[in-house]
């Protein structure tokens, strides 16, 4: 099922590059105060359907996946979405929502929009903001490899690399951030790029990576 949207540009970018131009160029810039940071992006979730309890979300998940969309179930609020695809620019979403909802998928968009996140301190604040801006760097590059599994410009040995080069730059963050409130989170992402980089690996493999990373952005409590 194809849920890419427009096409980015190339994203064959390494991720060290990436890194590297998200501490030089910061494009979502970000604003250190005390006892918070501002960091701003905006996600775009196309949603199957939206439960409130994790069994029910749990249960649907597998039926979405099966689909070819991500499957990933996203927290927000007290109800969880069982996500097809993500997106950066409403309109790419809406898009996919309108051809599904044609294909007798009755699905929707849920727009989640970054801020000011609170610290208990501002000591870490550097950090967090870098910690945030690359992991919305790597959603990006995942997004853009799962665009090109669909468009067949991406063959498995390239979207294996792809699948590494992003678990090697969240092992480069789980360096820098070994005993904080990224930790576990980081950890969670590098399991799920050991999951779906086995076998087959498949452009809604790409999405479920893209939005648990997103999903890291939108809910991380930070201290």
């Amino acid at each position: 099922m194809n849920f890419r949207g427009k096409k980015l540009s190339p994203f064959l970018i390494s991720v060290t590059a990436i890194i590297a131009l998200t501490a030089m160029i910061c494009v979502l810039v970000p604003i250190c105060a005390a006892g918070s940071i501002t960091f701003e992006t905006s996600y775009y979730f196309v949603c199957y359907a939206i439960k409130d309890n994790s069994v029910s979300a749990g249960s649907i998940s597998g039926a979405v996946s099966n689909y070819g969309g991500a499957g990933y179930i996203l927290e927000r609020g007290n109800e969880f979405y069982i996500t097809v695809s993500c997106y950066y620019e409403e309109k790419d979403a809406q898009t996919v929502c309108e051809s599904l909802k044609k294909r007798d998928l009755e699905c929707s968009v849920l727009a989640v929009e970054t801020g000011e996140y609170s610290l208990r301190t501002s000591a870490n604040a550097e950090l967090y903001t870098g910690n945030l801006n690359t992991l919305n760097s790597l959603s990006v590059i995942a997004f853009g490899c799962a665009n090109s599994l669909d468009l067949g410009d991406c063959d498995q040995t390239r979207a294996k690399t792809v699948i590494s080069d992003i678990e090697s730059g969240l092992k480069g963050l789980l360096n820098a951030n070994r005993d904080n409130c990224f930790s576990s989170e980081i950890r969670r992402l590098i399991a799920i790029c050991g999951d779906i980089s086995e076998g087959y690996v498949y452009s809604k493999d790409l999405r479920k990576l893209q939005i648990a990373i997103a999903d890291t952005v939108i809910n991380i409590k930070l201290y």
